[in-house]
């Protein structure tokens, strides 16, 4: 994630550093169902399954504000709007209040195959996020951020969720890594089942 100037949603003035999302590859991670193995079923049938995920957000070169999921979701982040609600000064770091939309399409990757199979949970999230960004004041790149993303409409077999993201600088590097933590509601699947349609709209 570097810094930019951009102007902010419903904002006429030029702003500093709004964070995008640079990811690095990382390894090894993967879903945990909360409920035990995939498909045991806890509640009545075509209850909301509770499923726990993590993995990260990966940059799609060429396309500001598209990322590609990994790890427990399987799929396209889209970021559809973002805007600066306040900002202030903290000794040598400016830090930004920001709030948004976005969506991730695409399904759970129970067997972890990283790709979306036949009879997984999917569909689309479409979450409003709130979420503090601190840059340093004197080059403007972006130390660190951290949000809340819940989900406001979902489809297919989502059923909502919330989900924590971080961001995190590489090192000395400009890139930052930005990785995902939560849970998901997941519904049984329906009789004829099809893979998920990954293609961003």
């Amino acid at each position: 994630m570097r810094s930019s100037n951009v102007k902010g949603i419903g904002d006429s003035r030029v702003r500093r550093g709004r964070a995008t999302r640079l990811g690095a590859a990382v390894s090894g991670l993967a879903i945990v169902l909360v409920c035990g193995a995939a498909g045991t079923a806890l509640g009545a049938p075509g209850d909301p399954q509770p499923a726990h995920v993590k993995g990260q957000l990966l940059p799609v070169d060429g396309s500001p504000g598209l990322y590609r999921v990994s790890g427990g979701l399987i799929g396209i982040y889209r970021l559809r709007s973002e805007s600066v609600i306040n900002e202030w000064t903290d000794r040598t770091a400016q830090i930004s209040y920001l709030e948004g939309i976005e969506s991730i399409k695409g399904c759970v990757d129970e067997n972890r195959n990283e790709s979306c199979d036949a009879g997984e949970p999917s569909g689309e999230l479409r979450l409003n996020f709130n979420r503090v960004a601190t840059f340093d004041s004197a080059s403007g790149r972006l130390m660190e951020g951290r949000g809340f993303h819940r989900a406001s409409n979902s489809s297919g077999r989502f059923s909502g969720g919330l989900l924590r993201i971080w961001d995190l600088r590489a090192g000395g590097s400009d890139e930052i890594v930005s990785t995902y933590d939560g849970d998901l509601g997941v519904t049984e699947a329906a009789v004829n089942s099809k893979r998920a349609n990954l293609e961003a709209r």
